[in-house]
């Protein structure tokens, strides 16, 4: 009886995934800016960017990048929540009167993607802003 129980115990534990979701690596992101006519998708994976713009001047183009860059940006997102993005609130509202482009970031943690809402491109909310301008960064060395 004391075996089976201690057998079942540990099935239990071995089968049961323990991890919490912020604990769960982050496998991609993307940040995409988009006006009434065009749009600009980048997208990150641990070994590439991949920039695709849409509207008059459209183009795809990539990169590969480093473990250390990669690296790079998961320290961007160190101390932010990514379950709860959807909730940060935007400094601005310029892209509310075509001022500014509207942007958003997404961050996928195996199947889940995590998206914010809407803000200025250019001026993301503070806890991601560090990120945005790193992805930002990483992007001008696409050509």
């Amino acid at each position: 009886m004391r075996t089976s129980l201690i057998a079942l115990i540990l099935m239990v534990f071995t089968t049961n995934d323990c991890t919490k979701p912020d604990q769960v690596p982050v496998t991609s992101m993307s940040y995409e800016t988009f006006t009434r006519g065009s749009s600009t998708i980048y997208r990150i994976s641990p070994d590439s960017l991949k920039i695709i713009s849409s509207g008059l001047n459209s183009s795809q183009n990539s990169i590969a990048i480093t473990k250390a860059q990669w690296d790079v940006l998961l320290e961007k997102l160190q101390g932010v929540e990514v379950s709860k993005i959807n909730q940060l609130k935007a400094d601005s509202e310029e892209r509310a009167r075509d001022a500014a482009a509207h942007a958003i970031l997404s961050v996928r943690k195996n199947d889940t993607i995590y998206k914010t809402n809407t803000f200025d491109h250019g001026n993301a909310p503070e806890p991601i802003q560090p990120l945005v301008e790193a992805i930002l960064r990483l992007a001008e060395n696409v050509e």
